[in-house]
């Protein structure tokens, strides 16, 4: 086999994995998704996002995954595993004050008390 652009012939894609480039684009922020692309290697995928994220504004973070390292959850209602997972949500009561009612007495009561180190472990 002759080197690609010898004699016109390309290389076979089948040695190409798909990687995700996620870049921080904020000193504290979040990895956000920027795009998919080929590569024959990791080191060659980050090479390639290095190159294309890096030099168009600042990027304080850059994670190259192969698509194959990303679990996904499941999104089908019908799946049996996404109903065995709805047992582990958080009753919607978590999010309105009034089911906190009794911090305000305990936290009274921690104000009033004098701190000791006793009382601190």
């Amino acid at each position: 086999m002759t080197n690609p652009g010898q004699s016109g012939e390309t290389v076979p894609h089948q040695d190409f994995g798909v990687y995700e480039v996620f870049a921080q684009t904020q000193p504290l922020g979040a990895m956000e998704w920027q795009a998919s692309l080929m590569a024959g290697s990791p080191q060659m995928a980050l090479s390639l996002a290095q190159q294309n994220f890096l030099r168009r504004r600042q990027i304080y973070g850059l994670w190259v995954v192969p698509r194959d390292a990303i679990a996904k959850a499941p999104t089908d209602p019908t799946d049996p595993s996404h109903a065995a997972d709805a047992l582990f949500r958080l009753p919607k009561g978590y999010r309105e004050l009034s089911d906190y009612h009794y911090l305000v007495s305990k936290w009274r009561q921690y104000q009033q008390q004098a701190m000791t180190p006793d009382t601190m472990a």
